[in-house]
């Protein structure tokens, strides 16, 4: 009943106070309420005079959003040219100058960037490809310095580097950047965007230059044009040039001066700016959107004040609640403390003894039974308290007796099914536990191990042979023997009955026991054992390698140091193994190298070592001692063997050997030392005519001083002057008239003189220096060929390592570009040797050089390999028949037979012939009769400096002219 009262009179002071509340907020509703219903009345007279500078405000945006989204394209499309041009492919096909490479890789690249067309410039600024194979290189080389933002490539070119990369993006109109690649995209405004190419060093090696064109309507601002429902164009010079969603003309545009914002057929709202130079964008909206706007205006407003009224609404009504709370909050003053009493009791009636009691501290009657609840609440809590701690107790006994017996179940478990074999003995030396896998490791019956055993009782059942003993004087002791030092662990290697090999590792227990636990190591054994011997073995061969050879070679000079004797090192290297590996592919010269192989183990004794250095290089170490004599007789029966023919699948294959010999006199030579007087000794074998051996002299080290001296001098030859071409003049046979020249290299040392072509060519081809010298002798020919009659043409030869790669074809543009020389009158002569040697990347080099018109020539045909095949894959416009067969046709009816077979071949499949050799006047007349197109020897004019040149091209002309008058 008094809970009742308290609650009734807590109702009543909450109902006083709401009514107070809500009488007060009734007033202020009807007050702001009046104060809106005028406010609105003014405001609607003002809406139309702001509706129309919104709707230009609008448009204003609109115009500036689409320069933002115009900038944005334009930027957008530097980055991915910029993308491009880091790619690690892109920088090889810029750096290659191959311009089939580049068009294959850039005209995807160009679509991806979304632009019509890139030309690929190299580190001076020259046209070197295109992504389009109709980019005309040459045409476009020629104008590009005329185009105006050409001075900034220039200076990007030269200013950019890693962390510094000087881009270029303007927007032009095609009276200043034509075009770049023909294409139907063509516009009056283009984006041209230039971006540095870099190598794997930083350099700059090129760069990109892109030129994308305006469309008549751009997909990004017409999105743009239809999400924000307003027409968009884009003006330049008065001409409108790209349009989104605006189907108009120029006049559909145009606004009176009274009427800025309203076109001239009063149809549109419009508003123009310049966001991007030289571009004028202009926003249109249909003259109905400004009522429109009108109308939104007021609902607008309207809206605004409804909203108003609800939120003051809503005010009001958390207000009537705040002063409702405020007076249920005073009431309960009273009955709270109860409340709260009544609840502790209920808490201690289901277990719960953490709730606080209020009220303790009062005087009255509350504070007397609140002081009482306390008192229950702690004689409660410390019966329950004791009753849990007598249950935790037994729940603890329970835990640790399912884990003991858990842990037994799993220890022997893993006793029974590990891959070690255990043994587990005490202080006393006697066995307390063991599982089945090591009585299986060790072959024993699992009977015959029982606990109690002694390690001696358990030793004596093992029938092991001991490998490896754990420490120094323990053989013959078991591993699972006491030890003296118990405190340290030990291991031991044996092999059992079977065997199979089994290490033991004992491990010393803290109580004075320890732990045998023994493994099966076959496998692991055995595969170190065949590392170790791959490791001093060739695998191809089987035969030591280096490693060995370098030990054994050390081994014998100590023993000579004591025994004294000589031995002697053989070098031997395989005559004509490269062009074998080359025709007839590797796996064939790897069985070559296998038989090889097998052929000098059957030649050495068993005192002397046969090792594989690498490629076609062996060598020999032979016992202590052994004599000079008996040396040469070893490496005579060596290149007998060895010339013998060799069967591998159907082919009979026939090599010879060089051998290079250093004896080792006990002089105190160093190893290394010994090993370079063999390999001179082997370059001397090789000079002297190959199959045959040479012993190491004191003078050989001069020859090959003097080799490096020349390699040295001609790395400098080009930037020295030194080089210079002559050139042999090649007649037309039927006409009777000069046709051409062909350029030959001389090399003036200024300290040897007139250094023979055969003694430079091959030091330059073994060098890699052939391609900086053909690249030189090109250029030339084509700089002083521009300035003979146009219908005289120079001859330039090609070494194999000039076509290699994808790099020949930018140096034949460059070449025929700075002379200016037209490309029908360059001729470019290849040998057999230079076809049969990475023959892919060749013909796609001649295939290159005869798109641009270049003329192509077989070089002394017919003393390669595969003439005739060449002749079908690559259709060449001459055929040279070497002077070997030109000579001997004076004296011998098959070498005119073979040069007749050559003239009619190259006369069927539409080819010139040009006979080199021709030294005497019977053999022009041969030539002549047989029908042969062209002819160049000693007879008719030897190899000439350029002044000779020149001074025989003037004397024919003044023939020519007196003939004519």
């Amino acid at each position: 009943m008094n809970m009742i009262r308290h609650s009734s009179l807590l109702w009543h002071y909450t109902y006083g106070a709401v009514f107070t509340a809500l009488c007060a907020f009734v007033g202020l509703i009807g007050l702001v309420a009046y104060q809106l219903e005028t406010g609105m009345a003014r405001q609607e007279s003002e809406l139309q005079q702001l509706s129309q500078s919104r709707l230009q405000e609008k448009l204003t945006a609109d115009v500036k959003l689409a320069g933002t989204r115009l900038e944005f394209l334009f930027q957008d499309r530097v980055r991915r040219l910029n993308s491009i041009a880091e790619r690690m492919d892109t920088a090889k096909a810029v750096g290659s100058r191959n311009v089939v490479a580049m068009s294959e890789l850039l005209g995807p690249a160009a679509e991806l960037a979304d632009v019509d067309g890139i030309v690929v410039l190299d580190e001076e600024a020259r046209v070197i490809g295109a992504s389009s194979y109709k980019a005309d290189l040459v045409q476009l080389g020629s104008k590009i310095q005329d185009f105006s933002f050409y001075p900034g490539i220039v200076q990007s070119l030269k200013q950019s580097f890693p962390g510094e990369k000087r881009t270029i993006s303007r927007i032009l109109p095609s009276s200043d950047t034509q075009v770049f690649v023909e294409n139907d995209k063509v516009n009056a405004v283009s984006q041209v965007i230039f971006v540095p190419v870099f190598d794997d060093f930083g350099y700059v090696i090129g760069g990109l230059m892109a030129q994308r064109w305006l469309r008549k309507e751009e997909k990004l601002l017409a999105a743009l044009a239809e999400i924000n429902a307003f027409e968009l164009a884009v003006i330049y010079d008065e001409r409108i040039i790209s349009r989104a969603n605006f189907t108009g003309n120029e006049s559909d545009i145009s606004s009176p001066s009274s009427s800025p914002g309203i076109t001239l057929n009063g149809r549109r709202i419009v508003k123009c700016g310049v966001p991007v130079l030289p571009l004028t964008i202009c926003a249109l909206m249909p003259i109905e959107a400004l009522t429109a706007t009108q109308n939104e205006l007021i609902r607008i407003g309207s809206e605004e004040e409804a909203k108003l009224l609800r939120w003051l609404f809503l005010f009001g009504l958390l207000t009537l609640v705040a002063f409702a709370t405020v007076a249920f909050l005073l009431a309960r003053r009273v009955t709270r403390p109860l409340t709260n009493i009544t609840r502790v009791l209920s808490g201690i009636a289901e277990g719960d003894f953490e709730n606080k009691v209020v009220g303790t501290e009062r005087s009255d009657e509350v504070g007397d039974i609140a002081r009482s609840v306390v008192s229950l609440q702690r004689s409660v809590k410390e019966r329950d308290a004791l009753r849990v701690r007598v249950n935790e107790k037994n729940l603890i006994l329970k835990s640790q007796e399912a884990r003991l017996r858990e842990q037994n179940i799993l220890f022997d478990a893993a006793l029974s099914n590990m891959s070690h074999g255990l043994c587990m003995f005490d202080a006393t030396g006697k066995l307390i536990v063991s599982n089945e896998r090591y009585a299986e490791l060790f072959e024993l019956e699992p009977d015959s191990i029982r606990p109690g055993m002694t390690a001696a009782e358990l030793a004596a059942l093992q029938i092991a042979e001991r490998l490896e003993p754990d420490v120094p004087g323990s053989l013959g002791m078991s591993s699972t023997q006491p030890r003296a030092f118990s405190e340290t662990q030990s291991t031991e290697m044996v092999r059992i009955r079977s065997g199979r090999i089994v290490l033991t590792t004992r491990q010393p227990l803290s109580d004075g026991g320890w732990v045998a636990i023994s493994e099966d190591i076959t496998e692991r054994q055995e595969a170190r054992d065949r590392l170790a011997y791959l490791a001093r073995h060739d695998i191809l061969t089987q035969l030591p390698n280096r490693i060995e050879f370098r030990d054994q070679k050390q081994a014998l000079l100590k023993r000579q140091q004591v025994e004294g004797g000589e031995f002697a090192i053989l070098c031997l290297d395989l005559d004509e193994f490269k062009t074998i590996n080359d025709s007839l592919g590797h796996p064939i010269g790897d069985e070559l190298l296998r038989q090889v192989a097998a052929r000098l183990k059957t030649l050495v004794s068993d005192r002397e070592i046969v090792v594989r250095l690498g490629g076609d290089e062996f060598a020999i170490l032979t016992g202590l001692p052994s004599g000079e004599q008996e040396t040469a007789e070893l490496a005579q029966t060596i290149i007998w063997e060895l010339s013998r023919p060799f069967q591998i699948a159907d082919h009979e294959i026939v090599i010879g050997v060089s051998i290079g010999i250093a004896l080792a006199t006990g002089d105190g030579t160093a190893g290394d030392e010994l090993f370079k007087q063999a390999d001179l000794a082997l370059y001397r074998a090789k000079e002297d005519g190959r199959n045959t051996y040479r012993f190491f002299e004191a003078d050989m080290g001069t020859a090959v001083k003097d080799r490096r001296e020349l390699i040295t001098d001609l790395r400098n030859a080009v930037g020295n002057g030194e080089l210079e071409l002559y050139f042999q003049p090649q007649y037309c046979l039927k006409s009777d008239t000069i046709s051409g020249f062909e350029a030959l290299v001389r090399w003036n040392h200024p300290g040897r003189g007139l250094v023979s072509p055969a003694d430079f060519i091959p030091l330059a081809e073994d060098t890699g220096l052939i391609n900086p010298l053909g690249e030189w002798v090109l250029q030339e020919a084509c700089r002083i060929a521009a300035d003979w009659p146009q219908h005289l043409r120079v001859a330039v030869n090609l070494s194999p390592r000039q076509l290699r790669g994808h790099a020949f074809g930018p140096v034949l543009i460059e070449a025929l570009m700075k002379s200016g020389l037209r490309a029908d009158r360059l001729e470019l002569e290849v040998t057999e040797g230079v076809l049969l040697t990475d023959s892919d990347d060749v013909l796609n080099a001649l295939h290159q050089a005869k798109s641009l018109g270049v003329k192509v020539s077989m070089d002394d045909f017919g003393t390669g390999y595969s003439s005739l095949s060449y002749l079908r894959r690559f259709p060449f416009n001459k055929i040279k028949i070497d002077q070997s067969f030109v000579r001997s046709m004076a004296y011998s009816d098959d070498s005119i037979s073979i040069v007749k077979a050559i003239i009619g071949l190259a006369r069927d499949l539409d080819m010139s012939t040009t006979a080199e050799g021709v030294e005497t006047e019977e053999l022009l007349n041969m030539l002549v009769d047989i029908g042969c197109s062209e002819a160049q020897g000693y007879y008719l004019g030897r190899p000439m400096p350029v002044a000779d040149v020149r001074e025989l091209i003037r004397s024919v002309d003044r023939e020519m002219s007196t003939a004519a008058q």
